[in-house]
């Protein structure tokens, strides 16, 4: 089975925020929460043994924790959302979340890669032939939105402890950035002073800046005063999901430009036009993956800085996912895909693992 990397994926807030044990298979979560009421989080798709069994031999995976102005204790709620009043707040839930990689990789089921050298070391033992069922998953942490980062300078603590990447915000504003516009925080904006001075100290670190969640204007300031490495390890197109969510082609070429990677989603609503929840998911299948995947490979003109950044269980599952999609185990369903588009098999390998896998490997610190 070939392997894969996917550029995006919310472990840790699946075990904390949703109580799900990723030790466990999909089957087993799946069984758990066959009693659950509502529509968060959705069926589940996903889990490290789900991964391993999947040949998903590394992920880019989140902390994240946001800070909200106007978050009210009499606001509706889960038990452990992920809103909080103070940065410091954001800062403690963050680190809580770090932890339970630390406590995954102490059991065994993670590798947690910090360099250059534990990546090829872990790439090396995935490739052999046979993998052994206690096999770990590799896991490269990123932050999705900066609110954990009390200040700037704090950066230099938190990559010490492996943050490896990072989103400058997620859903609205952040303390340092503008992040995607929606119906509580319509506005685009620019990068705030935290911001400019945040890119100044990953650059001392040179750490990639992941540009998913900016809004327009931050986006583009981001590009600008930002030298060091960009990519997208989350973000479908704009071309054909006319969504603030998604990429324009004119930033698109701008990661292109700067050597960057671009992972495609797999949330139905960043791969389809319109409503596309309840009936209409059968509209939308991982053909639909195939053709965004394609639309990124067309404009750079090689299949070079495509590939996949899940966001499967973000918050989302299988109701709000391609409808031939079960388990992550289906990724590998758009290898045949592909290439009946016309891609090589080499071009596939690079979609599928080997453009994140180039990324890290020139990205990651040396030691």
């Amino acid at each position: 089975m070939q392997l894969i990397i996917d550029g995006h994926l919310d472990i840790a807030m699946n075990a904390l925020t949703y109580e799900r044990d990723q030790r466990l298979t999909v089957a087993q979560i799946r069984q758990r929460e066959a009693k659950l009421i509502g529509d968060e989080p959705g069926t589940c798709t996903t889990s490290i043994e789900e991964m391993r069994r999947a040949s998903v031999a590394l992920a880019v995976t989140t902390v994240i924790a946001r800070t909200k102005l106007g978050v009210q204790p009499e606001r509706l709620a889960p038990r452990y959302g992920l809103d909080h009043p103070t940065q410091d707040m954001a800062y403690a839930a963050a680190m809580g979340q770090l932890a339970y990689y630390l406590a995954l990789q102490k059991q065994g089921h993670v590798a947690i890669i910090r360099n250059r050298a534990e990546l090829a070391a872990h790439w090396a033992h995935w490739s052999q032939a046979v993998i052994h069922p206690r096999t770990p998953v590799g896991l490269i942490i990123t932050m999705e939105g900066a609110d954990p980062i009390v200040e700037p300078e704090e950066i230099h603590e938190w990559h010490a402890a492996g943050l490896r990447s990072l989103m400058m915000a997620h859903f609205g504003p952040s303390a340092y950035a503008h992040g995607t516009p929606g119906k509580s925080a319509p506005e685009d904006g620019p990068l705030f002073d935290k911001g400019l001075a945040l890119l100044v100290e990953m650059a001392k670190l040179k750490m990639p800046l992941d540009l998913t969640h900016l809004s327009d204007r931050s986006f583009f300031e981001a590009v600008d005063c930002f030298e060091g490495v960009i990519y997208a390890s989350h973000s479908n197109c704009r071309a054909l999901v006319p969504s603030v969510r998604q990429l324009t082609d004119q930033q698109i070429r701008l990661i292109h430009e700067r050597e960057g990677v671009i992972g495609i989603a797999l949330h139905n609503g960043m791969l389809r036009r319109g409503d596309v929840e309840g009936a209409r998911r059968r509209e939308v299948t991982l053909e639909t993956v195939a053709i965004h995947i394609d639309h990124l490979c067309q404009l750079a003109g090689d299949a070079k800085h495509a590939a996949i950044g899940s966001d499967l269980d973000g918050g989302f599952g299988t109701e709000h996912s391609p409808s031939d999609l079960d388990t992550v185990n289906d990724l590998h369903k758009l290898a045949a895909m592909l290439k009946a588009r016309g891609y090589s098999d080499a071009d596939v390998g690079l979609i599928l693992s080997g453009n994140w896998l180039r990324f890290w490997s020139e990205n990651l610190p040396e030691q």
